[in-house]
């Protein structure tokens, strides 16, 4: 297969990612029922269409993708502490599933499939407009994003924030520290996925998009909590 077939494929299947998580999050609004196990469902889904990938295309560097941010997923467990633990913002208990530290299992996961979707699409942002128009496209694109994201989940009982300044169930501190984070995501993103890298440098990349997600989430409470 020729490299411009491959990429067609990796973007269909980040598409179809994108979609899953947006039809299911909109199905599970308010829906009783729904708690942390539906999240994650969403994830065993979402993971099976991009290892169903990686098998059908033998497609290492998704492979170094999906490392990537499942490495930023688990060191993301550490802004999840913060924000459960410092700022008190976070809470998980409507989610009722088991705990990996204070976070839900499939968080790790869950931040997995996003990084993988937005530092992708970032990476092509970058390719389309350049390095610094692409990466503050990306971070516009998060901003905008996870505020839908973040109304769904409260709807879907999967968590909720409280005692910060909000817009609708989000916090406003939320959205400048997803601002922050995705500036990082299409030039890690790109790092992982280069030809010449490794697992090496996707794990290294993921490492630093964990530390953008602490720091981001640091910067956006101090300045929107302690600041303004």
């Amino acid at each position: 297969m020729t490299e411009r077939r491959l990429e067609r494929a990796r973007l269909r299947t980040i598409l179809a990612t994108i979609a899953l998580s947006v039809l299911t999050v909109t199905l599970l609004y308010d829906k009783a029922w729904s708690s942390g196990w539906t999240a994650s469902v969403l994830n065993i889904v979402s993971l099976s269409l991009f290892l169903g990938h990686i098998f059908v295309y033998k497609d290492r560097v998704m492979a170094r993708l999906l490392l990537f941010g499942f490495t930023l997923g688990i060191a993301e467990l550490a802004a999840d502490a913060l924000c459960v633990r410092y700022t008190r913002t976070l809470d998980y208990s409507v989610a009722h599933s088991p705990m990996l530290l204070l976070s839900p299992y499939w968080m790790p996961t869950a931040w997995m499939i996003v990084a993988a979707q937005i530092g992708y699409v970032g990476m092509l942002l970058m390719r389309r407009f350049g390095t610094a128009q692409g990466m503050a496209l990306t971070a516009l694109l998060g901003a905008v994003n996870i505020p839908f994201y973040e109304e769904m989940a409260y709807h879907a009982h999967w968590w909720r924030y409280m005692n910060c300044r909000m817009l609708g169930h989000t916090p406003l501190y939320i959205i400048v520290a997803e601002l922050i984070i995705g500036l990082s995501l299409g030039p890690l993103a790109a790092w992982a996925m280069r030809r010449s890298s490794t697992w090496r440098d996707a794990i290294l990349a993921g490492l630093v998009g964990g530390l953008s997600t602490i720091w981001g989430g640091l910067i956006g409470y101090g300045l929107v909590e302690r600041i303004l």
